[in-house]
């Protein structure tokens, strides 16, 4: 990790502002045809491109408004409007302005995707965005994310990669004797290194809170797991119905219990990080974009107050986790197609692409960037280890995109909230989720 994170801001807003405005004008045939794809913007008719964050946040909003200023003047008559909510209330403005028809570039995040998607209100920009010069930079993996509903087609284009792994502070641990944790047993047993009103495990008991007994559940399935990683491969069914996913539910609703602090039944993403910054929990399962919070308001990396450790693994060794992330994609809705896809194709060209990527600390999804030691130093290191670990599987969110995904994650958080509350076992929790991922609702792409 680097020392110096505010003067590496710094830096980082600097060469935005400073960067050289590139942009391929592509003519496709579907600008012949359609009036929304050939909007020729000029300084007396100017267009507005509205584009609305699902992960606003200091660490990026304000370099995407810098991006979008750099663009609009390179770009005579292109007005550039970016709407940034609050994480928690992004997913009902994201899906309020899609049915509007009121936005022309969204990050369809969390479930939005999915249910954008099956809702017809995403464009096709392939036609466009494959001449132009993202494209070639994109890595095979960020193409294949692309194309994700269809070869030649692109409804989203990816903006950054989020991998799961532990946040520990090391101290309470070892002053306790025990060993960092490496399975979820693990964490249970750590019970002895609390006190004082440390716990050990954040858990999240807010929105996603289902995400916790996924993580579980997956490792105890692992690797009997298709690529999108609800199913068996083994049964063709959902891995719900398998005995083990009963273990790993019970085993969180003990971690609930036991090590986890009381007021995390009501700790959403924000208070999961406050509450490892603070010291209330002590082992924290987040993305690679919290590295740089808790380096700046807990401690340096360097410091070694904290380590970055894999995900808990299973009794069999495993644990599997989703390699996906967001990205941008133009609205149905959009009257200017292709000044929306022509800011895309901007925000995901380098250097334009590498800054965002160091500086709010997502995954490159470019090959520049994937190139830079950046994300092979410090905390980052762990990531490295996951890559090369086949003990760690690594999903491709395709379950996660179904439509029927958006239901589930709001019926599993409620499930979630009444196995908390103790009004609902985790056996008939189970029977309910198997239920609906065994429905004709989703795609079962598991093979026997």
């Amino acid at each position: 990790m680097v020392k110096h994170i505010a003067s590496r801001k710094a830096l980082a807003l600097a060469s935005v502002l400073g960067l050289a405005a590139s942009i391929i004008t592509v003519t496709t045939s579907a600008a012949a045809t359609d009036k929304t794809w050939a909007c020729t913007p000029s300084k007396s008719k100017a267009v507005t491109v509205r584009l609305i964050e699902y992960f606003a946040g200091p660490a990026r909003t304000p370099m995407l408004n810098a991006f979008a200023r750099q663009y609009e003047a390179s770009h005579p008559g292109v007005k550039i409007e970016i709407i940034s909510p609050s994480q928690a209330d992004s997913p009902a403005k994201i899906t309020q302005l899609l049915q509007a028809g009121a936005v022309d570039i969204v990050e369809p995040g969390g479930a939005i995707l999915g249910q954008a998607m099956s809702a017809k209100q995403l464009a096709d920009i392939y036609p466009y965005i494959s001449k132009a010069k993202s494209w070639k930079g994109l890595t095979p993996y960020s193409q294949f994310q692309a194309q994700s509903f269809g070869k030649k087609t692109a409804y989203v284009i990816p903006n950054g990669y989020y991998t799961k792994a532990a946040f520990v502070r090391v101290a309470p641990f070892k002053d306790a004797g025990i060993a960092v944790p490496k399975t979820w047993t693990d964490i249970l047993a750590a019970k002895p290194s609390q006190k004082d009103n440390s716990y050990v495990y954040a858990m999240r008991g807010a929105r996603a809170s289902f995400t916790q007994a996924i993580f579980a559940i997956r490792a105890y399935n692992a690797p009997d797991l298709n690529s999108g990683g609800y199913f068996n491969k083994s049964t063709g069914t959902s891995m719900f119905n398998n005995a083990k996913s009963k273990t790993a539910l019970d085993l969180i609703m003990k971690i609930w219990a036991e090590v986890s602090p009381p007021a995390s039944v009501s700790w959403g993403y924000p208070e999961m990080v406050q509450g490892f910054i603070d010291g209330t929990a002590n082992y924290l399962i987040q993305d690679n974009e919290v590295i740089q919070m808790v380096d700046e308001k807990y401690a340096p990396y360097d410091s070694g107050k904290w380590i970055m450790a894999q995900m808990p693994k299973g009794p069999g060794g495993y644990s599997a986790q989703d390699v996906s992330g967001t990205g941008w994609s133009v609205t149905k809705a959009s009257k200017c197609k292709n000044v929306a896809a022509g800011f895309i194709d901007f925000l995901s060209s380098d250097p334009q692409a590498s800054s965002f990527a160091r500086a709010y600390g997502v995954g490159p999804f470019t090959t520049g960037a994937a190139k830079d030691p950046f994300f092979k130093t410090g905390a980052w290191k762990i990531y490295d280890t996951i890559g090369k670990d086949p003990k760690e599987l690594k999903l491709d969110g395709t379950d996660v995109n179904q439509a029927c995904y958006g239901q589930f994650f709001t019926d599993a958080d409620k499930d979630m909230q009444e196995m908390f509350a103790g009004t609902l076992s985790t056996a008939d929790a189970l029977k309910k989720w198997a239920a609906y991922w065994d429905s004709s609702a989703c795609i079962n792409t598991s093979k026997k």
